[in-house]
């Protein structure tokens, strides 16, 4: 990483335009860009967003934005200390040292000798030297001068050295940010799992003792849960960015591998329950109160849609009034607060089903609670701890299915 990158990243963040950018310091469109790609690869974090409008900045490049200005305000300053005409940003901006050359030379400057430091450091000596002297030769100005004892600072040598620790703090700050995320993205496990109800449902309830007891067995591997729909889980198996993730469907294609942990009874579910008054059945339901749905990428979706063609005719399902919204937060307040009807396992609804009007459905619509995952060793390694974890979970009665990709 070198220091007019963090300038270039500092100008890019502050203008939103790379080519007002390179018009600003003098280079070319292309390497500005190659100059956000480089950072932004260093960093592991993404600092804008290019579109046709521009180079919009991420949240991490409006928090990172400070630290960027004062890195460009010392890139500048380093600038100065040479003998150049110009702009001082034009030269900064073509300053090709590296932020681990500025950091050699304080380590040099601390000890006051570069054998002591090159030992240090441990490189060798001739390496250092030939590293200072192009730095020397980038800044256009001498930073110290060599006698019996070591080295002595110049007066652009003390100034420099100023500069080049802050810098390094600056820098050290940001990719120790960088290193936490690296590292995290080499040991995380990602599980992914269908949205829930709510923190009473039982789903819910045993993925936060999945997490709660992973992180006690393997605190230096952790695991990532995330959750969504059942397409786009299945979506993020086969990519690999995800390691395993429970559905609420035992249809999974062909080459993943997969395990039925638990069965639930499906229920039309609706506004709490006032008295003791009669239910009334799933057909009057479905005629005479809205539905909240989520959307057809779910397995809930499909059951539905297997209910309406079983119960209701042809021109009755035309009358059906539903609407949309793949979150369950939303959709628990719509039963609650507007009168809507939803349908959901009974596990998903946990202690609250005696507090709902509750229609159970026959046997043949049951969900099957199901853990998927690909047929490679990671996911093989995952998959493995998750059933270790929630063995007193699993329902044994259930059909177990490890399915083989070459089947």
């Amino acid at each position: 990483m070198n220091l007019a990158t963090l300038l270039i990243a500092h100008h890019v963040l502050t203008l939103g335009s790379v080519r007002q950018v390179a018009r600003l310091l003098g280079r070319p469109p292309s390497t500005v860009s190659a100059a956000m790609k480089r950072l932004q690869a260093e960093i592991a974090i993404p600092l804008v967003a290019t579109s046709s409008g521009g180079a919009q900045s991420t949240l991490e490049g409006v928090r990172l934005a400070r630290e960027l200005a004062s890195a460009a305000n010392l890139v500048t300053r380093l600038a100065r200390l040479g003998e150049t005409s110009g702009p001082p940003e034009r030269r900064a901006a073509r300053l090709s040292t590296s932020i681990s050359t500025i950091q050699r030379f304080a380590a040099v400057a601390r000890t006051g000798s570069i054998r002591s430091a090159a030992r240090e450091i441990g490189m060798g000596q001739p390496q250092l030297t030939r590293q200072l002297k192009a730095m020397e030769r980038d800044l256009g100005v001498p930073l110290f001068r060599r006698d019996a004892r070591g080295i002595v600072l110049l007066k652009a040598g003390r100034s420099a050295l100023g500069h080049a620790e802050a810098l390094a703090r600056i820098w050290s700050r940001i990719s120790k940010h960088a290193e936490r995320r690296f590292r995290k993205s080499l040991v995380e496990a990602r599980f992914g799992s269908i949205i829930q109800f709510g923190r009473e449902s039982r789903v819910a309830e045993i993925l936060a003792m999945l997490a709660a007891e992973w992180h006690r067995r393997t605190p230096d591997n952790p695991l990532f849960i995330s959750s969504t729909i059942s397409e786009e889980l299945l979506t993020g198996l086969q990519s690999r960015t995800l390691d395993a993730i429970l559905l609420d469907t035992n249809s999974v294609p062909a080459s993943l591998k997969h395990r039925v942990i638990a069965r639930s009874k499906m229920m039309l579910v609706r506004h709490p329950r006032v008295g003791r008054q009669p239910v009334p059945d799933a057909r009057t339901l479905l005629l005479t109160t809205p539905v909240a749905l989520l959307s057809l990428k779910s397995s809930l979706r499909q059951k539905f849609l297997a209910l309406m063609e079983d119960v209701l005719t042809e021109s009755e399902r035309e009358r059906v009034s539903f609407l949309e919204v793949d979150s369950m937060p939303v959709v628990a307040n719509l039963i609650h607060d507007y009168g809507y009807l939803t349908l959901l396992p009974e596990h998903s609804l946990g202690a609250l089903v005696n507090t709902f009007e509750c229609v159970v459905l026959p046997p043949k619509y049951d969900v099957h609670f199901t853990i998927a995952w690909h047929p490679s060793p990671p996911s093989e390694k995952v998959a493995k701890q998750v059933f270790e974890i929630l063995k007193d979970f699993i329902d044994e009665s259930t059909p177990r299915i490890e399915r083989d990709a070459r089947a």
